[in-house]
């Protein structure tokens, strides 16, 4: 016991070791899927078990030039999250950062960034948004574990009951919110899957005027030994893929227009300015 309390780097696991040749690099993901960027293939209309979409290209481009590999499981989100943070998986992509995540996790450079936007049920009175603090004047409907202080937002202020974003989506259809402050592209996705159509259910939406694009990050564990290592992998792994032309085949792969880094808003919006 004295000898541990001594010696706890020898107790304990080898913090700062080197990642093994040929390692398999162990990942979660959402099960709700993250389209276009974390989602399961679809075969004439049906869900396989198989995992692609640009966060899965890009992650397996990073690790190969390592002679590395990795494995995913789509579990629910707070507990890969969870898991991530002690150690059970290594690391997981499709994360936005805010303060409490920087503290608890290794966080990356950003690879892609996507717009935040509020959702509206167009049958009914239209919420007045100019700027984010108008959306502390409304009922919000979101998804428990999703990251909303982007929006200026705490828990508090938000319905966090839903599980995911078809559920938000019902909430927000059947009156029991005003508005549902989220990220834009991966609902485009939803209905590109035929998962979730936002114009069939009369939903619309419109950005919020003074929030800048919201960066996604991969996101290592601090709880495994080579974390310092596979998060420098992720890095340099990020800066060649956006800087070359890796990151540019994968955004027309899965047509995402204007860019990863910089997406354009579907016609009839406009870009956000930056926040002030």
């Amino acid at each position: 016991m004295y000898g541990c309390v001594l010696l706890a780097m020898a107790c304990g696991p080898a913090f700062g070791a080197a990642l093994a040749p040929n390692q398999v690099i162990k990942v979660c993901g959402q099960i709700a899927e993250w389209p276009p960027y974390l989602y399961f293939k679809r075969e004439t209309g049906s869900k396989t078990d198989e995992v692609i979409g640009y966060s899965a290209e890009y992650l397996q481009r990073i690790l190969s030039r390592r002679g590395l590999s990795y494995s995913i499981d789509m579990i629910p989100w707070k507990r890969c999250m969870e898991s991530v943070k002690s150690g059970v998986y290594d690391m997981m992509t499709d994360t936005s950062s805010n303060e409490e995540r920087s503290k608890t996790y290794l966080v990356s450079r950003p690879y892609y960034a996507v717009h935040l936007v509020y959702f509206f049920d167009r049958e009914r009175p239209r919420p007045i948004v100019s700027r984010a603090a108008d959306l502390k004047k409304y009922r919000l409907c979101a998804v428990n574990g999703y990251n909303y202080a982007v929006f200026g937002l705490t828990s508090t202020e938000i319905d966090l009951g839903s599980q995911n974003l078809g559920q938000s989506f019902q909430k927000l259809k059947h009156n029991r919110c005003d508005a549902m402050p989220e990220r834009l592209e991966p609902a485009l996705g939803y209905k590109a899957l035929g998962v979730l159509d936002i114009d069939r259910l009369g939903i619309g939406f419109d950005v919020v005027p003074d929030l800048p694009l919201s960066t996604f990050h991969m996101m290592v564990s601090r709880n495994v030994p080579y974390s310092e290592e596979l998060l420098k992998v992720l890095n340099e792994g990020i800066e060649l893929l956006n800087n070359g032309d890796g990151a540019k085949e994968l955004e027309l792969k899965y047509s995402l227009n204007g860019g990863a880094m910089n997406p354009k808003l579907p016609s009839g919006l406009t870009q956000p300015s930056p926040a002030r």
